[in-house]
């Protein structure tokens, strides 16, 4: 297989469902869906074998984020919605036409700066509830898919789990 890499950007980040949602795009100057493991010690038997600890996954996405103080903006939002948890479409590059999309629990952005006459700018770093999906970029206006049990995942998922949805 011949190298290939994708560059970040031109993309797309909405946070909450379409029609009310945030487009953060063009604020965000960094973003990453990143995955945590957690693996439980193995457990050697009597027997002289080894039983596998289990392991789980959880994801969270996190940015660099340009802020925008303004009425209805990035900050008014998050500071709104605090604890809320909302959808997302991640697409880190529209050329490729692939993005991660799933719930995720809205934090307040930080407000403040480190120097005078510098761009105001923060990192924030948000739980993704239960495992986002990866695939096609969801068609603007469509509905995003809800669980199928009305309600939603635990924050981590187990190793081969994937949570039941239906579109």
């Amino acid at each position: 297989m011949p190298a290939s890499a994708t560059k970040l950007g031109p993309g797309v980040l909405t946070i909450g469902a379409t029609g009310t949602d945030l487009d953060m795009s063009c604020q965000v100057s960094a973003a990453k869906v990143e995955w945590d493991k957690d693996k439980e010690d193995d457990t050697p038997v009597l027997c002289g074998e080894t039983v596998a600890g289990g392991i789980t996954y959880s994801a969270k996405l996190t940015m660099s984020v340009l802020l925008d103080l303004s009425d209805a903006g990035m900050v008014d939002f998050t500071w709104t919605h605090k604890g809320e948890q909302m959808p997302f479409v991640f697409e880190p590059n529209t050329t490729a036409g692939k993005a991660v999309t799933g719930d995720l629990i809205v934090d307040p952005l930080d407000v403040g700066g480190d120097e005078v006459k510098k761009n105001m700018s923060v990192d924030a770093e948000w739980d993704i509830v239960g495992e986002p999906t990866w695939g096609t970029t969801p068609v603007a206006g469509a509905a995003m898919p809800t669980r199928s049990n009305g309600t939603s995942s635990p924050a981590t998922v187990a190793a081969g789990e994937t949570p039941a949805l239906v579109g």
